[in-house]
């Protein structure tokens, strides 16, 4: 996805549920590298090696909002700061954040149609997934509405979801992203598993509520 952003053009960095800093746009660099005015409330050295969530409205609009992960890399003596991208941009609701990427995952499994997923990094709105290397593959249709399994380490669930993008990358990789629609508790686990690395007191999900009512 081409990212759509002006210089100038007002963009917001999420460091953590409750930290939200304003910035704007300078620049695109070479090496997915970004170029942003320093942020309200400034960054300093501390932060240098974050991974934040970075999101934009393209126009100025406020919606829709799009946002991707990315690496505090430098702060220059000028005060600009220099972020790396490490994912593709996707259409987000901060509502959902967090967003959790697969090579600092935990363990999750996703499957579709008797096929599993790799995931590359999942929020409570959307996925993003490399499909097996099969020659009987299902084709998947953006627009297309599929249901998909999730397997988190304290149990699973089911969300229904629509097909945004289908592409094959340089390597010949087959990916795939969708959106989730209507209710599902898929935030609720990534959020459970933030509270664990953070050490607070995790939330329950619908389905733990139910199996408790049972005992």
């Amino acid at each position: 996805m081409t990212l759509e952003i002006k210089p100038k053009e007002k963009i917001f960095l999420r460091l953590a549920a409750n930290d939200v800093r304003r910035s704007h746009f300078i620049e695109f660099l070479h090496d997915n590298l970004i170029s942003i005015e320093q942020t309200v409330p400034p960054l300093d050295n501390h932060h240098l090696m974050a991974v934040l969530f970075f999101t934009y409205c393209p126009g100025g609009q406020k919606k829709p909002r799009f946002g991707f992960e990315a690496r505090i890399e430098t702060i220059s003596p000028d005060k600009r700061i220099f972020l790396r991208r490490l994912s593709e941009p996707f259409a987000c609701d901060l509502r959902l954040w967090p967003r959790i990427r697969m090579d600092l995952r935990p363990v999750i499994y996703a499957f579709c149609e008797n096929q599993e997923f790799k995931i590359v990094d999942i929020s409570g709105s959307s996925a993003h997934f490399t499909l097996p290397e099969e020659e009987d593959s299902p084709s998947y249709k953006v627009g297309t509405i599929v249901q998909i399994k999730f397997v988190f380490e304290n149990g699973e669930t089911f969300a229904d979801c629509e097909i945004t993008r289908h592409w094959i990358d340089t390597t010949g990789k087959n990916h795939l992203a969708v959106q989730f629609i209507g209710s599902n508790e898929v935030n609720d686990f990534i959020k459970n598993i933030f509270a664990r690395n953070q050490n607070v007191r995790p939330l329950k999900t619908a389905s733990s509520r139910k199996n408790r009512r049972r005992r």
